[in-house]
């Protein structure tokens, strides 16, 4: 797939920190879009503090604020809060996840910025949206996983886990992305910006996946079924005589019968009722299970894999995050790119969507406030003048 830079052109204002929005702005600057990150004096997003360990700069903040040029403005302060508004007066898109209402008492709304710029994308992220009962509630992601029951298919029978990733964050940010990205046409044709109130909780639901319809259908909450599959079976990781996982994902009848005759060379299963067909292995997972567990513990991982890959099957390793690092398939497709950055040269993973030869930089803390400020029209002594104020 030939990649290009979809968004260039597109100027957006991040008023953003932590990981959701920001998310959402590293895709849009990963398509070429011009995004003008804005940060606290002194101590910036708030992930910059998180940990120190990519030579002193935080690892959330250098995985997610490529791309982007960095400007520090006191929002605290009336100037500083023209200077968003001269911002998004000429930007494109304007992005916030502030707490509903913030940006409004700011003065940094939609209705008080789409009246100066009616062509403006405005997208508010937020833990719960705009109205409804928990407006106000505060959002992490280890909430949103709980309120929109994530938090409790994820685990095993004897206690749940959070999903190791910050996921609801992810889902809010891709969502916001898509909807930016799907007003920025209606706007083309209309010409005409609109106000997006999107949120964690909205975008997780919508990932629940066949969970509801069993819940509504049958009153089932979903099992807790730790690195299986809670509806098909023999499904994930079986440990091999070596100590390494061999990942199996057995997906049809054809598979099953494959698996059998095959993999684990047991041909007597396939006249097991127990094991005839989906529904009735998902009744007796823990017969079919631990009879593959035993079958794959009797060999080493090697022997597996061969055959697995004989039969046509679908597998895997279960890898390291050093592996995954060195995994031939992401090096082959140049997911893991270099970016310039106050400490050197740094490793990043690059959205699947952004050009890998592109020139990329984590940027320092207010590097390209004099830079943005020149092009919104505020001259060398304006900008010595806001300076002196603490403004920027």
């Amino acid at each position: 797939m030939e990649l290009s830079d979809s968004l260039e052109g597109v100027r957006v204002a991040a008023l953003e920190q932590a990981a959701a929005m920001p998310f959402c702005s590293f895709i849009l600057a990963e398509l070429g879009a011009d995004v003008v990150k804005v940060e606290r004096p002194g101590e910036g997003d708030v992930i910059r503090g998180w940990d120190r360990v990519v030579r002193g700069l935080s690892s959330g903040f250098v995985w997610l604020n490529a791309n982007k040029r960095d400007v520090v403005v006191d929002l605290r302060q009336p100037e500083g809060c023209e200077v968003l508004r001269r911002l998004a007066g000429r930007s494109d898109v304007f992005l916030e996840n502030f707490a509903p209402g913030v940006a409004e008492r700011l003065g940094l709304g939609y209705e008080a910025l789409s009246e100066a710029n009616p062509r403006l994308v405005y997208c508010s992220l937020s833990g719960y949206g705009h109205d409804g009962p928990y407006r106000d509630a505060k959002a992490y992601d280890i909430l949103v996983q709980g309120e929109s029951g994530i938090l409790l298919t994820s685990g095993t029978p004897e206690a749940p886990a959070k999903v190791g990733l910050p996921v609801t964050d992810l889902i809010g940010g891709v969502t916001a992305a898509l909807a930016v990205v799907s007003a920025l046409r209606v706007r083309d044709a209309t010409g005409r910006g609109q106000f997006l109130d999107v949120s964690m909780l909205d975008a997780a639901a919508s990932w629940l996946g066949y969970f509801p319809q069993h819940s509504w259908h049958s009153g089932a909450e979903p099992p807790r079924t730790g690195m299986r599959h809670q509806y098909i079976c023999p499904y994930g990781p079986f440990l091999a005589a070596d100590g390494a996982y061999v990942n199996i994902a057995v997906g049809s009848a054809r598979d099953w019968e494959r698996f059998v005759r095959d993999v684990v060379r047991r041909p007597e299963w396939l006249d097991d009722e127990r094991f005839a067909d989906f529904e009735a292995r998902r009744i007796n997972r823990d017969l079919v299970e631990g009879e593959v567990e035993r079958a794959i513990a009797a060999e080493p991982s090697a022997v597996w894999l061969g055959r697995l890959r004989e039969a046509g099957l679908a597998f895997g390793e279960v890898r390291s995050m050093r592996s995954v690092l060195e995994h031939p398939q992401l090096l082959h497709r140049r997911m893991f790119v270099e970016a310039d950055s106050p400490v050197g040269e740094l490793p990043l993973v690059r959205f699947p969507l952004g050009r890998p030869d592109r020139a990329r930089r984590v940027p320092g803390l207010g590097e390209h406030t004099d830079e943005v400020l020149t092009e919104l029209g505020y001259d060398a002594d304006a900008r010595a003048r806001l300076r002196a104020a603490g403004v920027i």
